[in-house]
């Protein structure tokens, strides 16, 4: 047998001595009429919106274009000492002829990508004297004093030497030029 405790029994014992509600005042009144309730077909309508519209969340959700990671940012320094230790791995494969052309155009690129300038397409001269008139949209006019050029010309005159030196005649030199370049990338390290 359960035993209740004391409060209980006094709470109990209080709420007895009520007596109730009291009385309408007007019990001559006749109560309400009944509020008819809406017809039942509403309920399926309700639901059939509601089960549409989960329908489109689910197909939108499947459908949507997916939001791409970002990018990592460029290395130009690493990409361009990865592109040249892969060319020191096929000396074999690349004809000695070839290789002054590969090694410039590897260094240009990394110019391009490090100091915004269209090396690629332009000799030191033509970068730093202006002497075309025509500009890449979206491409700063290089500054031609200072430090940036201090950093900028080494490379660059390596690139111009590289492009219009003889070509190498053998897989011996054309594996000192690219220990040329990787030295002067190392000199260059961020």
């Amino acid at each position: 047998m359960m035993s209740t405790s004391p409060a209980v029994l006094a709470w109990a014992w209080l709420l007895a001595q009520f007596p109730g509600p009291p009385p309408l005042p007007h019990p001559e009144l006749p109560p309400p009429d009944e509020v008819p309730l809406p017809p039942p077909w509403w309920i399926y309508w309700a639901a059939g919106l509601l089960l549409v519209l989960l329908v489109a969340l689910v197909v939108w959700l499947l459908l949507r274009p997916k939001t791409l990671p970002p990018t990592p940012l460029r290395q130009p320094w690493s990409s361009a000492v990865r592109a040249l230790n892969d060319l020191r791995g096929r000396l074999e494969n690349v004809p000695p002829q070839d290789m002054s052309h590969r090694v410039s155009q590897i260094l240009r690129r990394y110019l391009q990508e490090r100091y915004s300038v269209p090396a690629p397409a332009r000799t030191t001269r033509e970068i730093f004297d202006g002497s075309t008139p025509e500009r890449l949209p979206g491409v700063p006019v290089p500054r031609a004093q200072g430090l940036w050029r201090e950093r900028f010309e080494p490379v660059a005159r390596l690139c111009d030497a590289i492009s219009f030196m003889p070509a190498p005649r053998t897989t011996e030199e054309s594996a000192t030029l690219i220990d040329q370049a990787l030295a002067r990338l190392q000199e260059e390290k961020p």
